[in-house]
Parts: structure tokens; C-alpha cells; sequence
């Protein structure tokens, strides 16, 4: 269980005394802390209760160092991307909702020249392409070919180590790469096998934020020491 770990990561990032913090809940421990503080907690600092108590929802010093290693970032699309949702227009078409705050974030980190790639084995390669043109991502595959073997060939081509990526995903066809990157992440809606999966449990979901908090809170804010 993390849960010590991450109510101490709860307090640096608000700027909280740990003990203060959990003197004001009268207990010595985050382990005393009844069920209904834990749910009060993971509402008032919007974090998953589950990932409060058994995830690396804020990462340790371990992994922030595996952050600063990372090169290259890696992102599933539908669920991650987008909110996983299937619209078709009246002609059929198949038509992918992305959210303007995760490109946003994704420009950031490509007009400073960090790499990231798009992993998809959807099949609205088009719309995807064009998404990662918009946003200056390096890499785009879009296909049902294997994910790791795809990955593996982005990483020859930028002579970087496979620990040397970090990876947003949310289903099992992502789990792969999770097997073998050097940092993982999921959204707060991934499935449950994700999410016993990955370093960091995000607070956002695919297409709704989750993005645009991997990069700002962790990616971006060890580019900016």
C-alpha cells in the first residue's frame, strides 16, 4: 500500500506540513486514517481513492529519477487521446473528440524538441495523422501491427533505450510496452488491470485532462529545474 507515500506527496505539492497535516485528522499515521477521511481526502485534493491507497498516484524519489531519464513520450489515442468514445456522423464517418488542454501540453514539449510518439491500433488513421501534424508529434503509427515491435523501431531510429520511454496507455493492448518502458501512466477511467499495472495513476481521464497533467506535472516540471 502507498498511502503514506502519497499523502506525503499530497503535502509537498499544497505546500503542507506532513505533520500538521496529520495532526488536524488526530492521527499519528496515514495507516490510522478512518475510511471516511481517506474518501474525504481523495475529494478535496481530486485524486482516485483507490489510486490514494494502492498506486504511486505522486511519484517517489525512485521514480522521479527515471523521470529525468525519459526521452521520448508515448501515447495511445483512443481512451487516452480521447475519451475512448466512437462518434460517427450521418455519413458514417468516423469522427475522434481531442481535447484542446492535452494538445496543448503536447506542443509545449514538441517546440521545445522533446519527442513524442502516438501508438494507435485504431483504425481512423487519418484523423489521427493529422491530430500529430497539428501538434508536432514526431512519430505516428497507426496500425494492428504489434505496439512494442512498433515502439522498438521509433527507439533504433533515435538511438535511445526502451528505458529511456515513457508511456500514457489505458488497456490491456498497452501492456506490452508497460512490460518494458521505463515509466508508465494511465488515466483515472483505464481498466482495472492498467491500472494494478503502471508507475502513476493519473487524476484525470483519457481525453479529459490526463495528458496535459502527465506532462505539466511531471514531464515539464523536470525540464523547467
Amino acid at each position: 500500500m502507498f498511502l503514506e507515500q502519497n499523502i506525503k506527496g499530497i503535502c509537498e505539492r499544497h505546500g503542507l506540513d506532513y505533520v500538521d497535516f496529520l495532526d488536524e485528522l488526530d492521527v499519528d499515521h496515514p495507516n490510522d486514517l478512518s475510511i471516511y477521511d481517506l474518501e474525504a481526502i481523495a475529494e478535496e485534493y481530486e485524486v482516485d481513492l483507490s489510486a490514494l491507497l494502492f498506486k504511486h498516484t505522486f511519484p517517489s524519489r525512485e521514480l522521479k529519477k527515471r523521470l529525468e531519464s525519459i526521452q521520448l513520450l508515448i501515447l495511445d489515442v483512443d481512451g487516452v487521446m480521447t475519451d475512448g468514445g466512437l462518434y460517427f456522423s450521418d455519413e458514417g464517418d468516423h469522427i475522434k473528440k481531442f481535447d484542446a488542454k492535452d494538445g496543448m501540453a503536447i506542443a509545449q514539449l514538441t517546440k521545445g524538441g522533446f519527442q513524442v510518439g502516438i501508438i494507435s491500433s485504431g483504425f481512423s488513421e487519418t484523423a489521427v495523422k493529422r491530430r500529430a501534424d497539428m501538434l508536432g508529434i514526431q512519430h505516428c503509427s497507426v496500425n494492428k501491427e504489434s505496439k512494442l515491435t512498433r515502439l522498438r523501431n521509433i527507439c533504433a531510429s533515435l538511438d535511445i533505450d526502451l528505458n529511456q520511454v515513457a508511456m500514457i496507455g489505458d488497456d490491456i493492448n498497452d501492456l506490452e510496452i508497460f512490460e518494458v518502458c521505463g515509466f508508465s501512466a494511465c488515466p483515472a477511467d483505464a481498466v482495472p488491470t492498467v491500472k494494478n499495472k503502471v508507475d502513476l495513476v493519473l487524476s484525470a481521464n483519457g481525453g479529459r485532462g490526463a495528458i496535459r497533467e502527465f506532462v505539466d506535472e511531471y514531464l515539464l516540471e523536470e525540464r523547467l529545474k
